[in-house]
């Protein structure tokens, strides 16, 4: 082989290299995962929770467009999915695990066990998160929303339903700042959701002694 044919094929072997790099473009950015943690609350003794109605916690749903890790941004009615940035598990999980660690923590009334179909419960709180993204308004939040439904012994009449929304506001659009907002976004609402199922006992009692 001449060196005139070895440096023809040399270079035509860097052309060809360099236009598959063209083609398929730059690596995708490397995956990093975000964790919400919301603030220890002190927790009632053990003689607290003897005298609480056991709950029946089903797991939430989400609406489809959100039922994903990958963190969404909402810009223009339109929302985008990242590349970079993934929660720990879809939405409708991490706001499931929020408000249950506030039930066992903060309510006075209900303590939250798995939900089992055959099994009767003295309540059954049911759920979809609607809203759990950034979104590009007025500088940058972060807004969590969820509809919830109280339902009676083997779900059989709604005792009542809430929807509770709240939003957290964003320094910027970096990891770290999207998961401390998404912290304190969701921590607004699960005291509200305490609240909510606690003032709603002697509903809930009425319903239980028919």
């Amino acid at each position: 082989m001449g060196i005139a044919t070895f440096c023809g094929r040399s270079l035509l072997v860097v052309v060809v290299a360099a236009s598959l790099a063209g083609c398929f473009g730059k690596p995708p950015p490397p995956q990093r995962y975000l964790r919400v943690e919301l603030e220890q609350a002190p927790c009632p003794g053990e003689t607290a929770a003897q005298h609480r109605l056991p709950l029946g916690f089903k797991g939430l749903t989400a609406m489809e467009n959100l039922d994903r890790t990958a963190v969404l941004t909402a810009r223009d009615r339109v929302l985008t999915a990242s590349l970079e940035y993934y929660w720990e598990g879809p939405p409708q999980d991490v706001v499931g695990r929020a408000l249950r660690q506030g039930l066992e923590c903060q309510s006075t009334g209900l303590t939250p066990v798995d939900y089992q179909p055959r099994v009767a419960h003295d309540a059954v709180l049911t759920g979809q998160v609607t809203a759990f993204n950034v979104e590009e308004t007025e500088g940058g939040r972060f807004v969590v929303s969820v509809h919830l439904d109280l339902w009676t012994k083997n779900m059989t009449a709604r005792v009542s339903a809430g929807d509770f929304n709240a939003y957290y506001p964003l320094e910027n659009f970096s990891g770290p700042t999207i998961a401390a907002a998404a912290s304190n976004a969701l921590g607004r609402i699960v005291p509200k959701v305490v609240e909510w199922l606690d003032s709603g006992m002697p509903k809930l009692q009425k319903a239980l002694a028919q």
